[in-house]
């Protein structure tokens, strides 16, 4: 089964890993179109609302504070199997994207691309250390003012943080699963050398892109 036609690189893993800034670095270099999944997600929810979803129901009916009072490793189910059932309709999305570009987003799951045929060396997953993640997220106001209106503001941060490493382990073991390239953040590195990293990854050349086989 081929990729999509509309997107020719694919930046998966965890939140706060720097996925969005290595797309967007990506792009400029190289003449890319930067197609950032969560951008277009809410028509796409509106396709998937009319579908049997299950886990898009239960995420969707509780409120925000309500889903983080729910174990993590119940949370982090729902997240993965949500992204399941919204692929088919992310993939209608980067076929019709405007040209060849690079795609990014934690929708972006090892065995999702896996089954769609989507060759491993246009692939790579990005996810932070537990640390690092805690330590950037506690920095960021927005993420503060997100949990302000639950009952229990801290538990409700702990919560999520571990929401998101156990979402991490989970890309991380497919990623290994599977054979896929798997970069784990942990601040040491400027994002630019990770950038650098995922270019050569994928046979980028210096500033633009280099002839790549079709899907």
């Amino acid at each position: 089964m081929p990729g999509p036609a509309g997107a020719t690189f694919y930046i998966g893993g965890s939140p706060c890993a720097g996925k969005s800034t290595i797309a967007d670095l990506l792009a400029r270099r190289h003449d890319l179109h930067a197609f950032h999944c969560d951008e277009g997600a809410e028509p796409r929810l509106a396709l998937v609302r009319r579908s049997p979803s299950q886990a898009i129901r239960q995420l969707v009916a509780l409120p925000d504070c309500d889903r983080l009072s729910r174990p993590p490793a119940w949370q982090a189910e729902q997240e993965v199997n949500f992204y399941r059932e919204q692929f088919p309709y992310l993939l209608e999305e980067l076929r019709t994207a405007p040209r060849p570009g690079v795609a990014e987003g934690a929708d972006l799951l090892p065995e999702l691309l896996h089954r769609a045929g989507i060759p491993f060396a246009r692939a790579v997953w990005v996810v932070p250390t537990p640390r690092f993640q805690l330590e950037h997220y506690a920095r960021r106001p927005w993420a503060h003012d997100y949990v302000a209106a639950c009952p229990d503001p801290p538990a409700a941060f702990a919560n999520w943080m571990e929401r998101d490493a156990l979402f991490a382990g989970h890309v991380a073991a497919q990623a290994a699963r599977l054979g896929g390239k798997l970069l784990v953040v942990d601040g040491s590195r400027p994002v630019d050398d990770v950038a650098a990293e995922v270019a050569r990854h994928f046979g980028l050349g210096a500033g633009r892109l280099s002839q790549q086989p079709s899907p």
